[in-house]
């Protein structure tokens, strides 16, 4: 009877230990999930791969300093993507970036800037510039249409 319940006991520790280290291992993308929003750097590598979608991963770096942001539009039906490129107001290259992938410009934007669509409806880019701070601010939605 006591050799079953220290195996048993042991097991149960080990399997606690191993669900602990996973939880602590992920919970930086965990945690974001609950909140609705993340905001990080390229080098937070976990939040980085995790939130950031393939179009500002291989978008031109315009700026050597960059952030970027994840948020739920409204709920899980929308989520956002932005990477703010500091210390410039050159959207050249981000224009072209976005034309070699098939984004065209739209003038129904909602917000000020430049809309992009691509083949996918439910993806629309923005690009915009706030002059005063000198930013240039990319945004990525996916509105998923069921």
């Amino acid at each position: 009877m006591k050799r079953s319940f220290k195996i048993t006991a042991s097991i149960i520790a080990i399997l606690v230990a191993v669900l602990t280290g996973v939880i602590a291992y992920y919970w930086p993308i965990i945690e974001p999930g609950f909140d609705g929003s993340a905001h990080y750097t390229e080098q937070e590598t976990r939040l980085y791969e995790h939130f950031t979608p393939e179009i500002l991963k291989k978008m031109p770096r315009i700026s050597d300093r960059y952030e970027f942001a994840f948020y739920n539009v409204s709920g899980p039906e929308s989520q956002g993507y932005t990477v703010t490129f500091h210390d410039t107001t050159d959207t050249s290259k981000i224009s072209a970036y976005l034309a070699s992938l098939g984004y065209s410009k739209h003038n129904d934007c909602v917000v000020s800037g430049d809309c992009w669509r691509g083949k996918n409806p439910e993806v629309t880019v923005t690009v915009g510039t706030i002059a005063q701070n000198k930013d240039v601010l990319v945004s990525v939605v996916y509105t998923h249409q069921y």
